[in-house]
């Protein structure tokens, strides 16, 4: 929170970088003075990167790259350590514990959530299972027999890696709970997830600039519990005002970090902040520049995805933006893997209804595996260059 200690960790802070980014010279004694900080990106990140030598970077981490370029992030020791017991309180605070069983399928690539996430359930005495990614039928069919196997009562994976798990497994299992990470599901797929496998899914927010953050104490609330040890929280509103609570743009401040400067950090989401029962509570709303332009129709990539989720009933798609040269066009393919639809007419016509996307979407059926991630997320949007098995 807003307190003198943290103001005090930030001017350390700016005093360590000024020296090699020339914009955090700033003269730091109150509040009002830390709004004065320019705010950073993705793109300011990996400029630092590349221009600067690290100051004894303890871990290295890799987003996945499915909302942008993928990037790579550096932690000091005290920035991991943070991180993880940051993690350690989230597990605990859904009811993780001593002699339980995950089954861990995030990515474990270039120490990425996996490896973090493990030594946390580890340090709450559970024992993981570390399959990671299920990237193909075969890593399904391998995370299934597990199951069976040594009968964890816990997941932590993807979303659209627990639909091709339940798809195969129905209820037939020992799994209770699953944890899932990235973007929170909105009701509709959740619900569907859950009566799939017979599970219980609580959302779990984070990013992999500062690991985990946030999660679904209870998994129908739709508002998670923050857990901010080590971070600084803004909400950057419409107006430009910053708050404490509110809706708008998240900007995040790692107090700990000496490698790379996460500093007033905009991770991208737009967000809603409340207290209740004297803590923090966020409600993530969709992506800032989350939106694609279709022959002048602006389209929001969170209600494409979802519109075409509930007609299709599974999450084995994704769309080609196809940009004419010549005519300036764009045209939306949608590539939809079996089980296929048979009234695509009908699909065409709650687009229409929904989105206003009329005469502007094609459909074709897809044989190949879906584009991916390396962590396993689906990569939903790829340009008409992209190349697609």
């Amino acid at each position: 929170m807003f307190t003198e200690q943290s103001l005090a960790q930030i001017s350390r802070l700016l005093l360590f970088f000024s020296q090699k980014v020339p914009h955090y010279k700033i003269n730091l004694c109150s509040w009002q003075d830390f709004q004065k900080v320019p705010l950073s990106n993705k793109a300011i990140i990996q400029k630092f990167l590349a221009q600067h030598h690290l100051h004894k970077p303890f871990n290295i981490t890799a987003t996945s790259g499915s909302t942008a370029t993928r990037m790579l992030i550096a932690h000091s020791y005290e920035a991991y350590q943070a991180h993880l017991d940051r993690l350690v309180q989230l597990y605990r605070s859904v009811g993780v514990k001593k002699g339980m069983v995950i089954l861990n399928l995030c990515s474990y690539e270039l120490n990425s959530g996996g490896r973090l996430m493990e030594k946390a359930f580890n340090a709450l005495g559970a024992g993981v299972i570390p399959l990671g990614p299920i990237t193909s039928r075969e890593k399904v069919k391998e995370a299934k027999d597990l199951i069976h196997k040594i009968r964890p009562q816990w997941i932590n994976a993807y979303t659209n890696q627990l639909y091709d798990l339940f798809s195969l497994l129905g209820q037939d299992h020992s799994i209770r709970y699953c944890l899932v990470n990235g973007e929170p599901l909105w009701p509709t797929y959740k619900e569907r997830i859950e009566k799939m496998g017979g599970v219980y899914l609580h959302n779990h927010y984070g990013a992999m600039e500062i690991s985990g953050l946030a999660v679904a104490i209870q998994p129908s609330d739709e508002y998670m519990k923050v857990f901010y040890d080590g971070l600084l929280l803004e909400i950057l509103q419409e107006t430009g005002e910053v708050s404490v609570t509110g809706k708008g743009s998240l900007l995040i401040t790692d107090l700990h970090n000496y490698c790379m400067p996460v500093i007033r950090y905009a991770v991208g989401d737009q967000v809603e902040l409340i207290s209740r029962n004297n803590c923090l509570w966020i409600k993530v709303l969709g992506r800032n520049e989350d939106s694609i332009l279709i022959n002048g129709s602006v389209i929001w990539k969170k209600n494409l995805i979802r519109a075409v989720h509930d007609y299709v009933e599974h999450p084995n798609f994704f769309f080609i933006v196809n940009k004419n040269a010549v005519t300036y066009s764009q045209q939306l393919i949608i590539n939809v893997k079996p089980p296929f639809i048979k009234d695509i007419q009908g699909l065409s016509l709650t687009l229409e209804k929904k989105l206003g996307l009329k005469g502007k979407v094609t459909m074709r059926q897809h044989m190949g595996r879906l584009p991916r991630t390396s962590s396993g997320k689906i990569k939903y949007f790829l340009s008409s260059v992209d190349k697609v098995n």
